[in-house]
């Protein structure tokens, strides 16, 4: 028998499954839950399929968010290595899949509200992607979106998009075979606006209550956006509004004029349609419906079949839903195309049409002269022990070595006691039950030791360091207060939920703390808007006396602070003279005010120039910095400016002349010009510069214009690999990568 610290962990059942392959849970090290996507065979033989995820996943690795699972790793498991596995932490919370398939079968309405509620976390945790360069999801489904008991949305699997790309599936393939919503009009490219191709689906499948079939997408979307009504919470329906048809319309892409290219005008879209409902009935609605789904879910697994069902379980005491929810393993599928059941639908929903053609009949509940009582299932602290169905009788059973699984004395009695009470199973389908928990059903065991337990080790303590900018937020980890940033604290291993507290709002972090380890958090929060301004003055020469509004505040430089919105009177003074300058501020902004005091007293002796370019330029006279583009306004003596205006870093240099006219603005307009640039990959590839094809490789000379631009080549074969680089005026720019290295 192995000792402790060798005996393989114990795998919990198939919990999930669907186009992609199986997901199993399991435990790191540090006792963390994780979720093992094990991909599907004919997936991964495609040669460019694993390359393609790895560097997705190192794309990643530096994006964060409380709306995004955590991906951990890509590994190659079981046997020789032949499984391919996804590692994520894993997410309490019920799939959106099975949230709807369980709403369609037992007729439970979804309210308009409680999907508005789902809609807006997803569209805004997309957003949220989308700003960051080059991070898109590709494979956005109710299947890869969770919702928390506490009515949070999160979104899984973020990584998968670029490698089914290699697949090269059609756009019908894509849709049957792994339920991946795909532009019809699309050129079968992975982008930002294949995500929101996908959020249109998922969103409208939460307002008609159940998954869009097979054979709905994409040629009866249209139909079905129209055929959309809108649920109250009393029961009452009505005509889906307008603009969110649009906006239906627009994520889909069914309107070629004037589609969404991304989720962040998408999202300002749909902010913009919602401006009069309510956020927070939203998210009541939300988690009225998840108690009500907990309620049948819960009066399923503990009624019996034979007993009638009733339409809204409101006489059902409200009982805490179990942290998580535990699906029955299913046997192992013999067909990769996941097909959601459909029955009559209820007329609380959309177009009955597209619900079912079966008619709806109503329900007489029963009378209830008692509460109903409703069991929560047992669930083991750290791991969950499920009894298994019988295999069929021409399923043939490996033989298990006794020196490859073994399991201590007392660990089998506890289990064994455990389900003798639960189930009232005999001794040997325990043991058949603990031989499936820890075997693959595809023929391989998860052997990745950096990410799962071997043995129970003495939990040590790890430290989150938090800050934040502005300081001073005030800290809650676990509902407790634990002070305010910068805060460095002990906590003990695990997942926490570390919340940070300004006026008027929250944001909270998941966090994950290992044995030993320090974890650091440093965040920008939202400054609270002020309502008053700020005024920075300088002098030149500096020294010079300041008053605003007839009171002296001092020698410049200084800022003058805590100045209410308007017009203000500024006057300088010095030996030299005296100025005085009329100056709006706004609230919440600061204003800069540079002032050369050089001429004869009371004379008007300032303008302004701003510049517009592409890139940063410096601007000079008589070899003095005046400044730079990044400047919103340059102060300087009326009159004629002989300018040199330079980027040293791209060999750009060029004068100009600027007349300044006082207390006016003048423009300097900036074209920046190009240079060439070679292109080459090995052996070759199709060669994209910011997102625009140029061609395939060699490509001896393509004209840029100079600064920083990214190259991307692509290989059918070989993946996709990027470059930064920057096109400068001085040298010629070659580019040049090889495709068969990693």
């Amino acid at each position: 028998m192995y000792p402790a610290a060798a005996r393989p962990p114990a795998f919990a059942p198939v919990t999930f499954e669907d186009g992609f392959g199986q997901r199993r849970h399991a435990l790191s090290v540090a006792h963390e839950p994780l979720e093992v996507l094990a991909f599907r065979d004919d997936l991964t033989s495609v040669s460019s399929f694993e390359f393609a995820l790895r560097d997705r996943v190192g794309r990643f690795s530096n994006f964060q968010s409380e709306h995004f699972a955590r991906i951990r790793a890509v590994e190659r498991l079981g046997k020789g290595g032949a499984t391919l596995a996804l590692i994520s932490d894993q997410v309490q919370g019920n799939r959106l899949s099975e949230i709807l398939a369980q709403a369609e079968t037992r007729r439970l309405p979804v309210e308009t509200d409680a999907a508005l509620c789902v809609i807006r976390q997803l569209v805004s945790a997309v957003a949220q992607l989308h700003k960051k360069p080059e991070l898109w999801h590709g494979a956005i489904a109710p299947e890869r979106i969770i919702v928390t008991p506490n009515a949070r949305v999160v979104i899984v699997e973020q990584v998968l998009g670029a490698a089914i790309e290699q697949l090269h599936y059609s756009y019908e393939q894509y849709w049957k075979e792994l339920r991946v919503a795909m532009p019809k009009s699309g050129t079968g490219q992975f982008d930002r606006r294949t995500d929101i191709t996908q959020v249109g689906a998922v969103a409208l499948a939460l307002l008609i209550g159940r998954a869009i079939a097979v054979d709905e997408y994409p040629m009866r979307i249209g139909e079905m956006i129209n055929g959309t009504w809108a649920l109250s919470a009393s029961g009452n329906i009505g005509p889906l509004p307008a603009p969110l048809r649009e906006w239906l319309t627009r994520s889909l892409q069914l309107d070629p004029r004037n589609p969404f290219p991304s989720a962040v005008e998408a999202w300002a879209e749909i902010d913009r349609v919602l401006r009069y409902s309510d956020p927070l009935g939203e998210v009541a609605a939300l988690e009225s419906f998840l108690k009500r789904y907990q309620t049948t879910a819960a009066m399923k697994a503990g009624t019996p079949s034979s007993a009638p069902m009733l339409p809204r379980p409101t006489a059902v005491p409200r009982s805490a839903p179990p942290a998580q929810t535990a699906t029955t393993p299913l046997p192992a599928a013999t067909s990769h195309t996941h097909t959601t059941p459909h029955t009559a639908a209820s007329p609380y929903m959309s177009a009955t049409a597209y619900a079912s053609p079966t008619p709806y009949t109503t329900v007489t509940p029963p009378s209830v002269t008692t509460p109903v009582a409703v069991p929560a299932p047992s669930v083991a602290p750290q791991r969950l022990v499920m009894p298994q169905p019988d295999p069929p009788a021409s399923t043939v059973t490996s033989p298990v070595r006794e020196e490859e699984y073994s399991f201590d004395d007392d660990e089998s009695e506890e289990v064994d006691s455990d389900m003798e009470k639960s189930a009232g199973m005999s001794r040997s389908r325990l043991i058949a039950a603990a031989v499936v928990l820890i075997a693959l059903t595809s023929g391989g065991t998860i052997a990745a030791r950096k990410f799962f337990m071997p043995a129970e080790q003495p939990a040590a303590m790890g430290t989150l360091a938090v800050q934040t900018n502005p300081p001073g937020v005030s800290v809650v980890i676990d509902g407790k207060q634990r002070g305010a940033t910068p805060l460095s604290i002990a906590l003990e291993p695990g997942r926490h939920s570390l919340e940070l507290v300004t006026e008027g709002d929250v944001r909270a972090v998941p966090i994950t703390i290992t044995p030993g380890g320090q974890v650091s958090q440093f965040i920008d929060l939202p400054h609270t808007a002020s309502a008053f301004g700020e005024l920075q003055i300088r002098t030149d020469p500096a020294g010079a006396q300041v008053s605003v509004d007839g009171h002296t505040l001092g020698k410049s430089p200084l800022t003058a602070e805590g100045l209410a919105p308007g017009q203000h009177t500024v006057v300088l003074e010095n030996e030299l003279g005296s100025v005085t300058q009329k100056v709006n501020i706004e609230a919440g902004a600061t204003a800069s005010l540079m002032v050369p005091l050089t001429a004869s007293r009371g004379a008007g002796v300032s303008g302004w120039i701003t510049v517009t370019a592409p890139v940063d330029v410096q601007l000079y006279e008589n070899q003095r910095l005046l400044g730079s583009s990044q400047t919103d306004r340059i102060m300087v003596p009326v009159g004629r400016h002989d300018l040199e205006i330079v980027n040293e870093t791209l060999g750009f240099k060029m004068t100009r002349v600027v007349n300044v006219s006082p207390g006016q603005v003048s423009t300097l307009k900036l074209d920046i010009p190009k240079a060439a640039v070679a292109l080459n990959a090995l052996p070759w590839a199709e060669a994209w510069v910011d997102g625009e094809r140029i061609g395939e490789t060699p490509i001896g000379s393509v004209a840029l214009t100079i600064g920083p631009h990214e190259v991307v080549f692509r290989h059918p074969e070989l993946g996709e690999k990027r470059v930064v680089t920057t096109v400068t005026l001085g040298t010629p720019t070659k580019v040049t990568v090889d495709m068969t290295k990693k």
